[in-house]
C-alpha cells in the first residue's frame, strides 16, 4: 500500500540504519507489544490481512513492510502487486491459526483503525525472520518501510532481506518490475490453447479475458482461481478471494 511513507538510505547511510535497527531494537522500551491470537479470514492484498480473534474480525496492516497496490480505488494494478496478494494467500490460508503482534516502537493502530504487527504462524518460530512480514521481504515479494523516519523493531533483519532479494533478483527486483513497481501490472503470459486477447491482471490461476465483456462463471470452463485485484467480472461472489468455486 503506497500511503505509507518510504524511508530509504544508500551505501553507508543504509549499513548505519542496519547496525542502529540491530542495536536498538525498540525505540520506546517501556510498553509492550500487544499479543493477539487468532485465524485468518481473508488476504486483502500483498501487505493487509483479516483475521478474527474473541469473537471479532480486524484488518491488519503488515507493519515494516509495503507490496505494490492491487485495489486503492483510482490506480491502475502495479507491478507486481497480484504476485504479492498470491504469496501472502499462499503463506496465510483461510483459517490458519495465527499469532499477531504489535511492535512497540510504532503505533498499535494506524489512521484506519487497522492494527499494525507482524504475523505468525503456529509452528514457523518467532522474531523477525519467523513472521510473515519478513518471508515476504525476502521473497522479494515485499519492500522494506519505515514510518515516520523511526525504524522499526525488525529494521535491521528487513532491510538485510531486501538486500539479498535485490541482489538475487528475486520476486519485484527481478523482470518484468526490476524493481520499479509503480508502472502498471502487464498482463501475465497466455497459457498454451488460451483464447485470443489479454489476460486481466486482476486475477490469477486462469487467463480471464479483460472486461469489456462483462462475464459470468457459466461463461468461462476455468474454476477456482484467486482475486488479486479488483474483481470487475464480480466472481467471487462471497468475498473470499477465491473465483467461480461452484460447479459450471
Amino acid at each position: 500500500m503506497t500511503m505509507l511513507r518510504r524511508f530509504r538510505v544508500t551505501g553507508a547511510g543504509l549499513i548505519a540504519v542496519v547496525v542502529l535497527a540491530g542495536a536498538i531494537p525498540v525505540a520506546v522500551g517501556a510498553s509492550q507489544p500487544v499479543v493477539l491470537r487468532g485465524t485468518v479470514t481473508k488476504v486483502v492484498d500483498g501487505d493487509t490481512i483479516k483475521f478474527e480473534s474473541r469473537g471479532f474480525e480486524t484488518t491488519m496492516r503488515l507493519v515494516g513492510i509495503d507490496t505494490p497496490e492491487t485495489k486503492r480505488p483510482g490506480y491502475p494494478v502495479q507491478c507486481g502487486g497480484p504476485a504479492a496478494s498470491s504469496e501472502a494467500a499462499r503463506l496465510l490460508p483461510r483459517g490458519t491459526a495465527i499469532r499477531v503482534e504489535s511492535d512497540p516502537s510504532q503505533d498499535a493502530r494506524d489512521k484506519y483503525g487497522r492494527f499494525l504487527g507482524y504475523v505468525y504462524v503456529q509452528g514457523r518460530g518467532a522474531g523477525a525472520r519467523g513472521s510473515v512480514n519478513y518471508r515476504l521481504v525476502r521473497g522479494g515479494f515485499a519492500k522494506t518501510y519505515v514510518y515516520g523516519q523511526i525504524p522499526f523493531r525488525y529494521a535491521g533483519p528487513f532491510l538485510g532481506a531486501e538486500i539479498a532479494a535485490k541482489k538475487e533478483r528475486r520476486g519485484v527486483w527481478g523482470p518484468p518490475c526490476n524493481g520499479d513497481t509503480t508502472k502498471p501490472q502487464t498482463a501475465p503470459v497466455r497459457p498454451p490453447g488460451a483464447s485470443s486477447g489479454r489476460c486481466d491482471p486482476n486475477y490469477t490461476g486462469a487467463c480471464i479475458p479483460s472486461s469489456p465483456p462483462d462475464l459470468d462463471c457459466g461463461d468461462i470452463t476455468e474454476r477456482r482461481f484467486r482475486v488479486v485485484g479488483a474483481d470487475v467480472h464480480r466472481f467471487d461472489v462471497d468475498g473470499d478471494g477465491v473465483a467461480c468455486e461452484g460447479r459450471r
